[in-house]
C-alpha cells in the first residue's frame, strides 16, 4: 500500500510516489520529503520536528492546472556562508599566536593535522596511487587477495577529517603569520594571504553541497504552485516560500527530474490510458486498495 502523505478526496488515488528529498536543518531532526502524483493533484509533504514542536509543510497544485516544471539535482555553491567563513578564520589566524601555545601555532603542526584529509582528497581525485598509502588510515579492509587496502572513508569519517583539516589550516596560516621572517618577506600580502587561501578552500572543499529543488507552477495564478527549495535556491526559482536548512537529493530526486514532466503531460492529455501506463494497474481499479 502506498504511503498516504495527505488525506485524499473521493475517488482520488496515487499514481506515482517518490521519496524525493531529505531535509536537514539546525536543531531539527532529519526528515524525508515525499512527492505524490494522484489522478487529481501533485502533492509535496514534509514533516519535521524541532525541539518540542512538530511542523508540517504541504504544497500542492491541481493536476489539470499544472503549468511549467523546473527542477535541479546536483551541487551548488552556498555563497551566503563564504564571507562569514573567510572573515572568521582570518581573524582566528591573526590572534591564534597570542592565545595558543607556541608549538600549536607552528606551521608544521598545522600541516600534520591537514595531511589525512589532503591524502583522502588526492586519492578521490585519482592524483595519488592507492598502493602508496596502504595502512595509513584506520579503516583498513582485507580484499580477496588478503592484502591490506584503504577503503573509502564513510561520510562521518570524512566530515571529521575535514574539520581537523580546517583546524590545521588555520594553525598553518597562523604559523606563517607569526613567523617574523616569513611575515616580513610577505609584506602587505600577509593580510591578503588568509583571505585568498580560505576563499579557495571554501570553494573547492566546503562550499559545494548536494541540493535538490523543484518548482511546479500553476496556470491559473501567477506565482502559485508547488515549490521545493532551500534558502540557497531563492535566486534560482524566484521569490516565495523556502525551506530552512538543506534539502538533499535522493535516488528518487533524479527520477522526479526526469519523468515528472512526462507523467503530468500524459495524465493531462491521455487520462485513464496514462493511469494504466504509469501506475501499472487498470484505471478502472486504480483507486481500489
Amino acid at each position: 500500500m502506498e504511503r498516504k502523505i495527505v488525506e485524499f478526496s473521493e475517488g482520488e488515488f496515487v499514481i506515482r510516489s517518490y521519496q524525493c528529498s531529505v531535509q536537514k536543518a539546525a536543531f531539527s531532526q532529519v526528515s524525508d520529503g515525499y512527492l505524490q502524483v494522484t489522478n487529481k493533484r501533485v502533492i509535496y509533504a514534509n514533516s519535521t520536528k524541532s525541539g518540542g514542536s512538530s511542523n508540517l509543510l504541504v504544497s500542492e497544485v491541481p493536476l489539470e492546472d499544472v503549468g511549467s516544471i523546473s527542477s535541479f539535482v546536483g551541487r551548488s555553491l552556498n555563497i551566503l556562508l563564504l564571507i562569514p567563513f573567510v572573515i572568521l578564520l582570518t581573524l582566528i589566524s591573526f590572534v591564534a599566536g597570542d592565545v595558543l601555545p607556541e608549538f600549536m601555532t607552528h606551521w608544521l603542526f598545522g600541516l600534520f593535522l591537514m595531511l589525512p584529509f589532503i591524502i583522502v582528497w588526492l586519492m578521490e581525485k585519482n592524483i595519488l596511487n592507492q598502493d602508496l598509502f596502504d595502512r595509513i588510515l584506520s579503516n583498513l579492509e582485507m580484499d580477496k587477495d588478503k592484502r591490506k587496502t584503504i577503503s573509502a572513508p564513510g561520510e562521518t569519517l570524512r566530515k571529521v577529517l575535514r574539520t581537523i583539516f580546517i583546524i590545521g589550516l588555520v594553525l598553518f596560516i597562523a604559523g606563517i603569520l607569526n613567523n617574523y621572517e616569513l611575515s616580513r618577506s610577505l609584506g602587505v600580502l600577509r593580510f591578503v594571504l588568509p583571505l585568498v587561501v580560505f576563499t579557495y578552500v571554501y570553494i573547492s572543499v566546503i562550499g559545494f553541497q548536494n541540493q535538490f529543488g523543484l518548482s511546479v507552477s500553476a496556470r491559473s495564478a501567477s506565482g502559485s504552485g508547488l515549490t521545493i527549495r532551500s534558502n540557497t535556491f531563492q535566486s534560482l526559482f524566484g521569490k516565495g516560500m523556502s525551506t530552512p536548512g538543506k534539502i538533499i537529493p535522493t535516488a528518487d530526486s533524479y527520477t522526479v527530474a526526469k519523468e515528472l514532466g512526462a507523467l503530468v503531460l500524459d495524465l493531462q492529455q491521455a487520462g485513464d490510458l496514462a493511469v494504466e501506463k504509469w501506475s501499472g494497474r487498470p484505471a478502472t481499479v486504480a483507486g481500489i486498495e
